[in-house]
């Protein structure tokens, strides 16, 4: 049984293999009224792991639908017997998002820019922010970790939040290219047979 692989396994798989120090909080710092921004419309699309920026000869794209709720959360639907993804985005900069994904007992955050009516998610990883950045959201409060080699970050506050996105969006902050997808509208059905 797969669960939008690449939103949620792929980038999730990654973080823990790969990367660490991917940015998490136990609890939403997005909620219905922080986090109500509407990048992309509801319908179909595809979602493709990409490879050095890029979508891969041959890469294997995950077609799911989106809706969005009465309370601005959207709600990524692969069918099946599959758990929805539930993200919240927050506007940092034109085009540019910070992006708040549910997981079973906490939340991950990543970056998001609007591309062709699409959008690309990136991981965020506290270690890629910018060392003078990441020392004044520590030392403010609105991130928080419990080792040097910041292996675990949390979201502590929205401000903490936004301005790590914002950093990402700047592209102040190093972005792991294998740790991203690319959402696009899907062509209907009868185009993919």
């Amino acid at each position: 049984m797969r669960s939008l692989t690449h939103l949620r396994f792929f980038i999730a798989s990654a973080a823990a293999m790969l990367l660490g120090g991917c940015l998490v909080s136990d609890l939403p710092v997005l909620d219905s009224k922080t986090g109500k921004a509407r990048p992309i419309s509801e319908g179909d699309y595809l979602a493709c792991p990409l490879e050095n920026g890029e979508i891969a000869d041959g890469a294997e794209c995950d077609r799911f639908h989106v809706e969005r709720t009465a309370n601005g959360e959207y709600v990524f639907v692969e069918g099946g017997d599959s758990e929805p993804a539930r993200l919240r985005f927050r506007k940092v900069a034109r085009d540019g998002y910070a992006v708040q994904s549910a997981e079973s007992d906490s939340f991950v955050y990543y970056y998001g820019k609007t591309r062709s009516g699409g959008l690309l998610l990136v991981m965020m990883n506290c270690p890629e922010l910018p060392s003078d950045l990441r020392a004044r959201l520590i030392s403010r409060g609105d991130l928080e970790t419990d080792d040097e080699d910041f292996e675990v970050c949390k979201v502590k506050t929205l401000r903490g939040l936004v301005e790590a996105a914002q950093a990402y969006h700047r592209g102040d902050a190093s972005q792991m290219k294998d740790a991203a997808i690319l959402i696009t509208p899907a062509p209907p059905l009868a185009e993919m047979e």
